[in-house]
């Protein structure tokens, strides 16, 4: 079956604009928690926008094609847990932060696991984790109030509405839209990128 014309391209073109955004958040950060946050951060926004473009972009063979799926899959759980590092190390007291990190780091690895081992996964299924994982942090929201602020605290939460939309979306496969161009796996996409942008906004203030 033919791929729509834009399959993969949307993380094709933010991978780009992501390499010079990473580098300046890297460049602005004047302290170890800040630099590892956003190199952790910066590693995981990338490797998810470049492994995707790279498997949806070209024509796969079946070997090869199974092997990409599922680094396309893992890197989703390495973009979930890189974007909650600076979050849970800069903008949540530091036991609740760590406690937070680590659970999430956890739940990303099992998923990662899920993604090499089970490759065949319902999309429901891998929908469901991905939103899971991502929503781990919601009982810490308020904490998160103090240092972050109402707007702040909004575009983490709206990111986290926008990528569960995304995620349903790919579960249910539609809508359909315009199945030779433009379908139901691009607007998951773009949904993705947008809650990306809304999240980096977050983490660009954070780091200092």
């Amino acid at each position: 079956m033919k791929k729509p014309l834009l399959r993969g391209y949307l993380h094709q073109e933010t991978f780009f604009v992501s390499l010079g955004a990473c580098s300046l958040l890297i460049a602005k950060s004047s302290n170890s928690t800040s630099l590892i946050s956003s190199v952790v951060y910066s590693c995981g926004l990338l490797l998810m926008l470049g492994i995707s473009a790279l498997y949806h972009r070209p024509h796969w063979e079946p070997v090869p094609r199974a092997r990409m799926k599922r680094l396309d899959h893992s890197a989703i759980f390495l973009l979930i847990a890189g974007t909650f590092t600076p979050v849970c190390l800069l903008a949540l007291p530091s036991r609740d932060g760590h406690q937070l990190l680590r659970v999430i780091w956890i739940a990303a690895l099992t998923g990662i696991l899920q993604s090499v081992f089970w490759v065949r996964a319902p999309k429901w299924f891998t929908a469901l984790f991905y939103v899971g994982v991502g929503w781990l942090a919601f009982p810490y929201l308020p904490e998160m109030k103090d240092s972050l602020g109402f707007r702040n605290l909004s575009l983490i939460a709206g990111g986290g509405v926008i990528y569960t939309g995304g995620a349903i979306f790919y579960a249910m496969k539609k809508p359909k839209l315009f199945p030779a161009v433009f379908g139901y796996h691009e607007l998951f996409h773009l949904f993705t990128v947008i809650a990306a942008g809304m999240h980096f906004i977050v983490i660009y203030q954070l780091i200092r």
